[in-house]
């Protein structure tokens, strides 16, 4: 049992040794209280002060900013609503925002705090300027809508998190700066992110953007732009589609015809893409004698690139073709069975014929005989005489 509890110890006493040192970091701009504590996060709050030790590095990190001029600095001391100030407490009623406690070796209030119980209140820390740097003068209440200067405290070193982005791409950090980063599309886009204190990645100029997009690929007819956004190809700058000229829409563009120097309408240029179905919205009449402007009119034409292209028509008619043929075929075999079965039939009865009345048999065989084929009886010849 000793052993154990000697290892528990040994453990505890390693883990106590690599815990990071506090750090102290003093802010001049002006803020509320509450404003100062969100700007203290994450892995930050407004200081608390526990002992005498953590005062003198807290007065260290205030001499090393080489500025006198504030001297009232929001500590996380606060009073809520409701709470009364208890003049015999140490902290008078105050508890430290970080953890609701009231531990505090440092006692000193330069002036007692008001007695009110209706609003909350806030603490701060006083101090004054000498040669051999800043010394405490305690602490003071105050309302905490004010704005000051204000003390956080960080016990954990941050990192901002590797970014996450959907689609193919590379990523390129810096050697000595964890804050920024080079994204590249394998469809070429490139984008630099920058990490903000709150370890949040942004676009670099425009933090509205949603990082987990950039390299995903837009619907047909868009491309991501420098901020990311999905922005409309101009195809006729781009590309030039149309033989005369092009009109660029959202997603696509609109060829322009026209009737060249001898009054006879030009046809729109084709996109070079698959076999297009062209719908003319408007076609303006040829005049018989076409004056010298006509050549200025023109007729808007639309690609309707949704249309399909002739196998549409083409693989329908094929696939009737053939069915129209298997069942020739069928047809046929049907046919020339019967023939066969009935050329058969006619060769049996001869021969039954011949073998039981002889040739005068035959004879009457000839001038009647029955044919079963198929569908039904069918008499074949005629009887003569009687």
């Amino acid at each position: 049992m000793e052993l154990w509890m000697g290892l528990y110890l040994v453990s505890f006493l390693n883990m106590a040794h690599c815990l990071p040192e506090s750090s102290y970091t003093v802010l001049l701009n002006k803020l509320s209280f509450e404003s100062a504590q969100n700007y203290c996060n994450p892995g930050g709050f407004l200081t608390n002060i526990p002992n005498e030790k953590e005062m003198a590095k807290i007065l260290k990190t205030i001499r090393d900013m080489n500025n006198k001029t504030a001297t009232l600095f929001w500590i996380g001391l606060k009073k809520d609503k409701g709470t009364c100030v208890q003049q015999h407490l140490l902290l008078k009623g105050f508890r430290w925002a970080v953890d609701n406690s009231t531990e505090s070796d440092f006692k000193t209030w330069k002036a007692e705090p008001s007695g009110t119980c209706a609003n909350p209140l806030c603490g701060q820390l006083s101090v004054e300027y000498s040669d051999s740097g800043p010394k405490p003068n305690g602490f003071v209440s105050a309302t905490c809508k004010q704005e000051h200067p204000f003390i956080c405290k960080r016990n954990v070193k941050l990192e901002c998190p590797r970014p996450v982005i959907f689609g193919s791409h590379d990523m390129i950090e810096p050697e000595h700066d964890q804050y920024t980063r080079q994204i590249v599309c394998h469809s070429g886009a490139t984008f630099h992110l920058t990490c903000s204190k709150d370890l949040v990645w942004t676009v670099a100029g425009n933090e509205n953007v949603d990082i987990l997009q950039l390299c995903l690929e837009c619907k047909k007819g868009y491309r991501r732009d420098a901020s990311g956004s999905c922005a409309d190809v101009n195809e006729c700058e781009e590309s030039k589609p149309c033989e005369h000229e092009c009109e660029n829409t959202d997603g696509s563009y609109k060829c322009l015809s026209s009737y060249n120097s001898n009054g006879i309408y030009d046809e729109p240029s084709q996109p070079p893409t698959t076999t297009l179905k062209i719908m003319v919205k408007s076609v303006l009449t040829q005049p018989t004698s076409p004056p010298d402007d006509v050549r200025m009119n023109k007729t808007v034409v639309q690609i309707d690139e949704s249309a399909g292209d002739i196998s549409n028509i083409i693989v329908p008619a094929i696939i009737a073709l053939l069915i129209f043929i298997v069942l020739l075929v069928i047809v046929a075999a049907i046919v020339k069975g019967c023939l066969r079965r009935r050329s058969i039939k006619l060769a049996r009865r001869k021969a039954e014929a011949v073998a039981l009345n002889g040739s005068s048999s035959m004879e009457k065989f000839k001038s009647g005989s029955l044919c079963r084929c198929g569908f039904g009886k069918f008499f074949l010849g005629h009887v003569d005489g009687n």
